[in-house]
């Protein structure tokens, strides 16, 4: 793997903050997540684990970065990002053995690094992401785990009187008569697919399985009870999702190597060298949604009957074709020429989430006006304005046409949650434009020019 790879790192305990090379970082992330005397492969898993959480975050390979702390790649607060030993410079050899083995290598999903999620021991299951974080992902499914069984969190008790439980939750009880008398304090329970919580009613109110584990201050919201005062029996610390640590540590002492523990506990993932940017490959894990505007035959046309729709698209295509050739991921709004309505095509960009769009237009100008390519972007949206400015100077220096960006307070550009540009690249209605237009060499020529402009906007240009 190449050297030097740095992230900022934003101490959120001690408000200092650290600039380190990613394997560094690494060592210390695992530090604080595992102890030193488990097994090397269960290390090496932790380890994988906290580098691509890092490498996920990180700007340069298309992450958001900390979003607690915008500035930094990641937090040391763990239930943010995670954990990050304070012991600067007392890193156990088994660690740093664990960290140097596995340099380099991330847990993907299609290609992507995953949310690599891990948690102390997970008390005979794993949980589904949708049952914590309210969302599906497809890499976070429940499993079954038989190897933790020897953690000393496996199974814990803990004695909470009723006077006490009414006071941590704030409940009142209708009747909580005997000892096998139930009626009153837990009802209505709810639970997921590995035995969690997931809803309950406790006297006159209702919680969330969370809820419960952070009112009562227990490991987990696994558990059972018993009615002497409550004894609650819970399975488990922590929240279930991804590889359970303890598990990691059994499966190792079967001799499972690190790569089958993360497979196990991370569904159809695999193992793979960080891919980073570089002249074969600079928009790798870019994502970036190109809108070819409404299309249709009914679109507007020019003098020799050349539709705006088609030309939108064609360019579109081309685009495509160049940034996915440059290891981006692209979507079109639209395919062919078929039409798609403006809120339909803003749907598409906002659920494919990417790190910015490109929609391509053609303007209707006067016949004798020669025309320029504008291009607009949102006004405030500083990452949209940089944009187009690397776009103009491709455009003056590639193709030596005029252009010029503007700020417009547009219904696309306002309604897309990423930074964006709309790009006018010809007066449709100027025989001459629509000529040099039509031919597919120079269409070919715009879209190498916007892809110029986008490798300027990453790679290149700072506004003052």
């Amino acid at each position: 793997m190449e050297q030097g790879l740095m992230l900022k790192v934003f101490d959120s305990r001690m408000k200092k903050v650290y600039r380190m090379e990613l394997e560094e970082y690494v060592k210390y992330a695992v530090a604080s997540a595992m102890p030193a005397d488990f097994p090397m492969e269960a290390l090496k898993s932790q380890a994988v684990c906290c580098r691509t959480i890092a490498v996920r975050r990180m700007r340069i390979f298309g992450g958001s970065g900390c979003t607690r702390y915008p500035e930094y790649d990641v937090c040391t607060d763990p239930g943010h990002c995670q954990g990050f030993s304070d012991k600067l410079g007392e890193i156990p050899e088994s660690i740093k053995k664990s960290v140097e083995e596995t340099s380099g290598l991330i847990l993907t999903y299609n290609g992507n690094p995953v949310e690599a999620l891990y948690h102390d021991t997970c008390g005979g299951y794993t949980e589904d992401s949708e049952n914590v974080l309210g969302n599906k992902i497809s890499y976070l499914r429940k499993v079954e785990c038989g190897f933790c069984s020897d953690s000393p969190h496996y199974v814990t008790r803990r004695i909470i009187t009723i006077k006490n439980l009414k006071k941590k939750l704030g409940v009142n009880f209708d009747s909580a008569t005997g000892k096998e008398d139930i009626k009153g304090i837990f009802e209505e329970i709810k639970t997921t697919g590995s035995g969690r919580i997931k809803r309950i009613k406790v006297g006159d109110r209702e919680f969330s399985g969370e809820e419960i584990k952070e009112l009562l201050s227990i490991n987990s919201n696994k558990l059972n009870w018993k009615v002497v005062a409550i004894a609650l029996e819970i399975m488990g610390k922590g929240h279930g999702l991804g590889m359970c640590q303890y598990g990691a540590r059994g499966m190792a002492l079967k001799g499972q190597d690190f790569a089958n523990i993360l497979k196990h506990y991370f569904t159809g993932t695999e193992v793979e060298k960080i891919k980073m940017p570089s002249e074969d490959n600079p928009l790798i894990f870019k994502k970036i949604a190109v809108d070819p505007g409404k299309g249709s035959e009914d679109d507007l046309c020019g003098p020799m009957g050349l539709s705006e729709g088609f030309i939108n698209y064609e360019m579109a295509r081309v685009l495509r074709e160049i940034l996915s050739k440059e290891g981006a991921k692209v979507i079109l709004t639209r395919n062919n020429n078929e039409k798609k309505d403006l809120m339909e095509r803003i749907r598409v960009i906002n659920d494919f989430d990417p790190d910015l769009f490109i929609s391509l237009q053609q303007n209707f100008l006067k016949p004798d006006r020669e025309g320029y390519v504008e291009i607009f972007y949102l006004p405030g949206d500083k990452e949209g304005k940089r944009l187009a400015e690397c776009i103009k100077e491709a455009f003056i220096s590639n193709l030596k046409v005029q252009a010029v960006s503007y700020e417009a307070d547009l219904f696309l550009l306002r309604e897309c949650k990423c930074p964006g540009v709309m790009i006018f690249t010809c007066n449709l209605n100027c025989p001459r434009e629509e000529k040099r237009i039509s031919e597919e060499k120079y269409r070919k020529n715009v879209a190498q020019t916007i892809f110029s402009g986008i490798i300027l906007y990453y790679y290149g240009l700072t506004l003052k």
